[in-house]
């Protein structure tokens, strides 16, 4: 059968999303960094806002939803020649590190949610956090994303 797509282009198109999620998850809790910084009702507050908001409307929604869709082609395209036994069986046979892997990406998807969250908080003016706080907060998807791949890439 001939696939649409195939698994190298797939596999590259899952990349780019992954690269322009994780992008825009490190820049966001430095925009919210920025707002927290700045006068309430302050110019600078404003244009954050507008750069926060473009950054999870344009950015990091498409790249999710991308980088999920792509995975789970991939994932399909991997055990696509046991759909004959029965699913237990299958995912059983599923390499125990991309369940790790998985999780580390549910994870990420929490923390997207999160941000989004916190954005509309900071769009009514509720500063919950610090600076500080937001600064530190942009170095986990980092962290998160360098055990990601090293799981995708070394299968341990």
């Amino acid at each position: 059968m001939d696939h649409v797509i195939g698994y190298d282009l797939a596999r590259g198109l899952h990349i780019i999303a992954v690269i322009a999620w994780i992008a825009g998850l490190l820049m966001l809790p430095r925009f919210y960094a920025y707002i927290t910084a700045s006068a309430p009702g302050g110019e600078l507050e404003a244009a954050m806002l507008k750069a926060a908001g473009n950054l999870r409307m344009i950015i990091l929604a498409p790249s999710l939803v991308l980088a999920w869709a792509f995975g789970l082609f991939l994932f399909a395209t991997y055990i696509t020649g046991d759909w004959n036994r029965p699913i237990p069986e299958v995912l059983a046979t599923v390499p125990h590190w991309f369940w790790g892997k998985l999780i580390l990406v549910l994870g990420l998807s929490g923390y997207q949610g999160f941000l989004s969250a916190e954005g509309r908080r900071l769009t009514r003016g509720e500063r919950r956090h610090s600076e500080r706080y937001w600064r530190l907060m942009s170095e986990v998807p980092f962290l998160v994303a360098i055990a990601a791949v090293l799981l995708a890439t070394l299968e341990p």
